[in-house]
């Protein structure tokens, strides 16, 4: 895909986000599955904060920033032909448990596969 169509398929994220979505990708790649939980004090160690529901409603901003919708059109996949789907990168939601906070996320592999057939690295070379 040429670099044009690349640069007007993602619009940059805020570097928050990036730094975000670099944790939670190389946590991801350390994980057996798609699923992932992310600790909210290991959130608040990423953006520097100790505030927890400032961390929190920081956190859940971002993850809707990550979160924008790219449209897929005449794309083959596990050898299913997408005429056209809209997809996200993940889902998440927060949850308790043992008095911590947490953040439960799932990784969607058809987003990831769509970034690796792009010779895209995820969210580290946005232009």
């Amino acid at each position: 895909m040429n670099p044009q169509k690349k640069r007007d398929l993602f619009k940059r994220p805020s570097d928050a986000a990036v730094r975000l979505a670099n944790d939670i990708y190389y946590t991801y790649l350390q994980a057996e599955g798609n699923c992932i939980c992310i600790s909210v004090d290991r959130l608040c160690e990423v953006f520097g904060d100790s505030e927890v529901m400032r961390v929190k409603i920081c956190a859940a901003r971002i993850f809707e920033e990550l979160n924008e919708p790219i449209a897929l059109e005449n794309y083959k996949y596990r050898g299913e032909k997408i005429v056209w789907r809209s997809i996200h990168f993940f889902t998440y939601h927060f949850f308790s448990e043992d008095d911590h906070e947490y953040i439960h996320v799932e990784i969607n592999e058809l987003f990831l596969d769509v970034l690796e057939k792009l010779e895209s690295e995820p969210f580290i070379n946005f232009q």
